[in-house]
């Protein structure tokens, strides 16, 4: 069968209109959900999605240092950009549409793993087992924060075209005319997956553990016959994996082991593992940041236990390779498109709903053979129709109350003061959503609050740079002097390289009238970025205005102004400076003049000038 003629056979229409429908309803009452100060960063203060040039879109793909290397995150923004601006309901919809598609996909690729590795069940069975398994997908509230969460957009897209390549693989061993054209879609694919979400890279070790699972000569068969392909994928997935790894190590995202010896490292891993099975299959309430803790000493009976589990888990699925081979796939699934969130290179964030999102795969397609098996059990004592009615019932059962989780948890990401107060009073220990309940409350101004949450966020994890920078920033605020600069020294100790927070003591050296102090790490920070410093240069004359050295301003106002000359600020700080300070008004009246014809389109900015320049004239 054709792809196109697999799409649009009819047996496929009525099951994928309920799929799109239930995808689709699950997520309304999150349309009107506002962005939370964990999309800031990648959204609403990124410049990067302003413009749909050919040149920004190079920006877009080009690797930078110290950032994270998604492009087609990036450029779905900057699409939803064009379209909404910063109306956060267009950027949920598309969150919505690509969550739709992964669905179909998995639909499709649930059909066909099934077909490959069940072969003796009817089509029928298959069709059951992608139904049920594709809607388990579709509800499960483990998938919220992907969904919900707008700068989650990574996981939806790669989870499409994750999908889309294992099914295009599957459809490569079903036509052998068309096998080469199905293998370089999928390699096509599997490259946006990885450009969507770097941990994209383990595809080919799914591939390996679909072809063992097939047949037992799978993998000697795959290196006969695809090792162009296996050669090609491997080569990519090292490609991104030295890319992931460089990117994740300037930008601070390897983190030091949490043990300090190899076998708690180990058990660390064997924690992070258990806990993600727990997440999937047995939690109730989720949230946005977790914590928890292990078990010590290492040789205790709580480990012990865990690493029998564990070793009964691998085993079992191992064993089950020679009769049961869905096990076998189902586990090994899970298990290796767990490998980049295993702690195996220490992560900061060690539990997320998130990372479960390809792998919970594994677990909808033996719920949907478990309930497939019950529609067709036969007992004497009970008539024919009994277990395929209980199946429906028990199906439709469970199906609501993921449903119900997940409309109720859609809610608590409703904007940043509902996130992290939920997420801190289901995980109170959790440095990230204390320190982000701190933030809401600086942003909110009530300082005093944002304290207590600030301080609690680093007595959890003292080497926390950024909420000793907003720990600073807000005794700053309430008149703590040393121990703002005690913070914010602290934080420039810890991360040396972040020029925001020498930025944030230039501000409060400026405020305390310390000038000498603020103008030196203003000019240190513009010597060390000559060529990109506009914004720089303009906080180094405000420092110089208040200092009453108005020419040394007006000096490093001009030089503001030619690396920006479509920024309004330098020429309205000059015309303030002569009006005010120098009482020169001819000057005031043609830097405003000048800020006028910098930037027409701000035009409240723009009025505010041209009042300015009337007062002026008068």
């Amino acid at each position: 069968m054709s792809l196109r003629k697999s799409f649009l056979n009819r047996s496929y229409i009525l099951p994928l209109c309920f799929l799109v429908l239930i995808s689709a309803g699950l997520y309304l009452n999150s349309l009107d959900n506002l962005f939370t100060n964990w999309d800031d960063s990648m959204i609403y203060s990124n410049s990067e999605v302003r413009s749909l040039s050919w040149e920004n879109v190079r920006t877009i793909f080009t690797l930078k240092k110290g950032g994270t290397y998604q492009p087609i995150r990036v450029l779905s923004y900057a699409i939803d950009y064009h379209f909404w601006k910063l109306n956060p309901l267009g950027y949920h919809i598309t969150n919505i549409l690509f969550y739709i598609f992964t669905c179909i996909m998995v639909y499709f690729t649930l059909f066909h793993l099934s077909n490959h590795l069940r072969e003796k069940a009817s089509p029928d069975s298959h069709g059951r087992v992608a139904i049920f398994g594709a809607l388990f997908f579709a509800a499960h509230p483990v998938h919220v924060e992907a969904v919900t969460w707008l700068a989650a957009r990574k996981e939806v897209l790669q989870g499409f075209f994750f999908f889309l390549a294992f099914f295009l693989y599957m459809k490569a061993s079903e036509e052998a005319k068309r096998k080469t054209f199905y293998l370089s879609l999928v390699i096509v694919f599997v490259v946006f997956a990885i450009l969507s979400k770097p941990s994209a890279v383990v595809f080919p070790a799914v591939i390996i553990v679909y072809e063992m699972a097939k047949r037992r000569e799978g993998l000697i068969n795959l290196l006969k016959h695809h090792w162009v392909f296996l050669l090609v994928s491997v080569v990519l997935s090292a490609l991104f994996t030295f890319i992931l790894l460089k990117v994740m190590f300037e930008a601070g995202g390897i983190k030091q082991y949490p043990g300090d010896n190899i076998a708690t490292n180990f058990l660390v891993l064997l924690y992070v593992f258990m806990h993600n099975i727990i997440l999937l299959i047995f939690t109730i309430n989720y949230s946005a940041a977790y914590a928890f803790t292990i078990a010590m000493p290492v040789v205790s009976l709580k480990n012990i236990v865990l690493a029998l589990i564990t070793l009964s888990l691998i085993g079992v699925s191992l064993y089950s390779l020679r009769r049961t081979k869905i096990i076998f796939f189902s586990f090994f699934f899970f298990l290796i498109t767990l490998l980049p969130y295993l702690n195996i290179i220490p992560i900061s964030t060690l539990k997320a709903d998130r990372y479960v999102f390809i792998a919970s795969f594994s677990y909808v397609f033996l719920l949907g053979i478990l309930f497939d098996r019950l529609y067709v059990f036969k007992q004497k004592k009970f008539s024919e129709e009994f277990f395929k009615l209980l199946s429906v019932v028990l199906f439709i059962f469970l199906l609501a109350c993921y449903s119900f989780m997940t409309i109720r948890q859609n809610k608590v990401w409703e904007n940043s003061y509902t996130l992290w107060s939920d997420a801190v009073e289901k995980h109170p220990e959790s440095n990230r959503a204390n320190a982000l309940m701190g933030v809401v409350y600086m942003e909110l101004g009530m300082d005093g609050e944002a304290v207590k949450y600030l301080e609690r966020a680093i007595a959890l994890l003292p080497y926390d740079y950024q909420s000793k920078n907003n720990l600073g920033i807000v005794y700053g605020r309430l008149g703590y002097y040393e121990k703002a600069v005690n913070e914010l020294l602290t934080a420039i100790w810890l991360r040396p390289d972040n020029d925001s927070i020498r930025i944030n003591l230039s501000v409060l050296y400026q405020r305390e009238k310390k000038y000498d102090e603020a103008e030196k790490i203003m000019r240190h920070l513009v010597d060390k970025n000559p060529n990109n410093s506009a914004n720089l240069r303009f906080r180094l004359a405000g420092v110089y205005k208040d200092a009453g050295k108005y020419e040394s301003a007006l000096s490093e106002l001009i030089k503001s102004s030619e690396l920006a000359p479509n920024i309004i600020n330098p020429y309205e700080e000059m015309g303030n400076i002569y009006s005010s300070r120098l009482k020169d008004r001819e000057k005031a009246i043609y830097y405003y003049s000048r800020g006028i014809e910098a930037a027409p389109k701000a035009k409240s900015r723009v009025e505010d000038l041209r009042w300015m320049v009337q007062d002026l004239q008068r």
